[in-house]
């Protein structure tokens, strides 16, 4: 049987290197993950810095992936692609002579085939490319080391095994036990030391590569997942392609243990199923185990046709996917600064400064964070209003922005891609050379856009309250500054000695571990928490204000951004019963037809009142602050305009005007600095 079993992985290579090829011409693969990788392995065979722009930090940051150094050579989409799906099919060959070692050829040969029909396989193979999926490669051949007596396979494999993943040193650490039942103390010996070192490094190098932070996906069991149901369904999914024959083998599944358990108590539901990656470090157990089944209980062929027809249909949209005709590809020049969407920006990696869109414009599933978890789900960030947007597009510098016109639009949501779409077909910064293919006009160097300074005042201009990269600020008038934690958006109450800002921080109080930005609330030196509460991954955003008889007041919204039944996604803060909303074609609107708000008439925003417009032009105006007595600032083109009575005065380059609500005293934005200043 051993020549129709290499003439079934060769037609199982073939075959998955031309669906997986056909899945990335047609956009079906991402930044996340294959982009990731590439860029990866593209940066250590040129020899550049580990640091992933897809990803906002360094390699071995984000996953202990070593392996991804051997496979430079590999750095390109189609060359991984095709390198996966061989050592996928290569895992047949060991879990055959495996089985060889306790049953027949024929069942041995089933088992083998029942490995290239796994569900789990098929879309971990189609899935992009993953470090850790070549461990399904991996681990097989190091079983097969191990039971055939081939100690110097067994111990290489170990090694490549530790190099594809963090996690992966707990499964080596538990084949001690494998190698115990083997009758072989030495290696069991071997193994453990093996084992540890390997999660002892991973741990270090990885804290060292985050600045001394721990890894983010610790935040994955913060909030465990005790749902029992969703564990036995998990279980039986598990189990259910070899038909429970695994169950016979129990001891020999002891490897795969904490990663299943891992997988049950992670709150990310997608870990729970046989449609991603996460059964890579699994299924060789799963095989091995089945073999003791096997001995027991032969199936018969048909169930071999059962599981090719469950396959096809669990996968049939990847299929239809890879069927259809590709859609042509941006073809830009490889030192050229790109933010492109997941899909077609897989195409783009093989370059120093590839961003998913939208970073880094706003940051989205980037860096060591805790909140980039949950924005992975889709359901997280709040696009910019539009002077901020139009500042950071002039700051950044990107040469080229590549956009899908599809529906498509994660980690966005539909509306917030409509109007990110909108804002850039507006912008004179960028041409559409074509459709979703935007160009800048005149090339400046990139530069990552500056934290975005928005002041607040107390009623009567006393205190000033504002955020920066290192968090929340307070400022009495005359006294220093005082830094009040970690985060962003803070609003002042009126009589300035409270504030409230969002942070994403876990430790600024106790019990804290929803894994979600929230509101605190600081007064007379001390934090709390303010609600609403909600599970990890399901509440999007939080803003922080105050009534006007200074009673804080908290709006967060679920996964959809928006109050019950309200159209539209809403883009805060909101405050007063005045709001902005972004509607179906990606323009604002104001919430309700009252008070003072910006509003697009033709191309450009104007401000309007109760319905009115208060100015007229081609000049954006926006960010406007009025105080109790009617003397306005806003933001004219970049400018600062005061006017009190009708009569204006231009106060030069800034953004983000905020007055007093007596009047009396004016601050803003101007480059990285506040202006504090008296408005008359």
């Amino acid at each position: 049987m051993a020549r129709p079993l290499i003439g079934c992985m060769l037609v199982y290579w073939v075959l998955f290197s031309i669906w997986s090829l056909a899945l990335h011409r047609n956009l079906d693969t991402g930044i996340f993950d294959l982009g990731i990788h590439c860029q990866a392995m593209w940066l250590f065979g040129q020899g550049l810095p580990d640091f992933l722009t897809t990803r906002g930090m360094a390699s071995l940051a984000d996953h202990f992936t070593p392996i991804l150094f051997l496979l430079a050579p590999l750095a390109r989409p189609e060359l991984i692609l095709t390198f996966q799906s061989a050592v996928l099919a290569s895992a047949a060959w060991p879990l055959f002579r495996l089985a060889r070692l306790e049953l027949s050829e024929k069942p041995a040969f089933a088992l083998a085939l029942a490995y290239l029909l796994q569900p789990g396989l098929w879309s971990a193979n189609l899935f992009d490319f993953h470090a850790s999926t070549l461990a399904m490669g991996t681990l097989s051949w190091a079983l097969w080391g191990l039971h055939s007596g081939q100690l110097p396979l067994y111990f290489a494999s170990l090694l490549l095994t530790l190099g594809e993943g963090e996690a992966l040193g707990v499964s080596v650490v538990l084949l001690s036990f494998e190698a115990w039942r083997a009758k072989r103390p030495r290696t069991a010996l071997a193994t453990l030391a093996l084992g540890i070192g390997g999660i002892l490094l991973a741990g270090s190098v990885m804290r060292a590569a985050n600045g001394g932070q721990a890894s983010q996906y610790q935040s994955l069991f913060l909030q465990p997942n005790w749902n029992v149901l969703s564990w036995l369904l998990y279980g039986a999914l598990l189990l259910l392609p070899m038909a429970f024959l695994p169950l016979a083998g129990w001891p020999r599944l002891l490897p795969a243990v904490p990663v299943i358990a891992a997988n049950c108590l992670s709150w990310r539901d997608g870990q729970r199923g046989l449609d991603h990656h996460y059964l890579a470090s699994i299924l060789p157990f799963l095989m091995w185990a089945a073999v003791a089944g096997l001995r027991r209980r032969r199936l018969p062929a048909w169930t071999l046709g059962i599981l090719l027809v469950v396959n096809l249909l669990m996968h049939r949209w990847l299929l239809i996917t890879a069927l259809r005709p590709h859609p042509p590809l941006a073809d830009l020049p490889a030192a050229a600064s790109v933010s492109a969407d997941n899909g077609p920006g897989a195409h783009l990696s093989l370059r120093p400064n590839l961003f998913m869109f939208p970073n880094p414009l706003q940051p989205l599933c980037w860096g060591n964070r805790i909140e980039a978890m949950v924005e992975t789900m889709g359901e997280a960030g709040m696009p910019p209003l539009p002077g901020s947007l139009h500042r950071r597009l002039q700051e950044c510098g990107l040469d080229y922005l590549v956009l899908s016109l599809d529906k498509d639009t994660w980690p966005l949501r539909p509306l917030d891609k409509a109007y990110w779409l909108s804002e850039l077909r507006r912008s004179d910064l960028y041409r559409e050379i074509s459709p979703g293919v935007f160009e800048r006009k005149e090339k400046t160097a990139l530069r990552m856009p500056s934290s975005e300074l928005v002041p607040r005042l107390s009623a009567d201009g006393s205190v000033l309250v504002w955020a920066d990269a290192r968090g929340v600020w307070r400022q009495q008038m005359g006294e220093a500054p005082q830094r009040l934690g970690p985060g962003h958006s803070p609003e002042v109450s009126p009589d300035g000695q409270r504030v409230i800002f969002v942070s994403e921080d876990q430790n600024l109080v106790p019990r804290d571990r929803n894994c979600s930005a929230d509101c605190f609330l600081w007064e007379s030196g001390k934090l709390s928490r303010l609600g609403p509460e909600g599970p990890a991954g399901r509440v999007s955003a939080y803003w922080g204000g105050f009534q006007p008889d200074g009673r804080p007041l908290v709006l967060g919204y679920g996964p959809e951004r928006k109050p019950a039944g309200e159209s539209g996604l809403w883009i805060g803060p909101v405050r007063e019963g005045v709001g902005m909303r972004i509607r179906a074609d990606g323009w604002l609107e104001p919430s309700v037809a009252t008070g003072l708000y910006s509003a697009r008439v033709g191309k450009h925003y104007q401000l309007m009142k109760n319905g009115q417009p208060l100015t007229r032009g081609e000049i954006d105006c926006l960010e406007p602050s009025l105080s109790r007595d009617s003397c306005l600032a806003y933001n004219r083109g970049g400018r600062i305009r005061l006017e009190i009575l009708h009569r204006y005065w231009d106060l030069g380059p800034g953004y983000n005007p905020c007055l007093s609500a007596d009047g009396k005293w004016l601050a803003f934005a101007r480059g990285g600095q506040i202006v504090w200043r008296k408005a008359r």
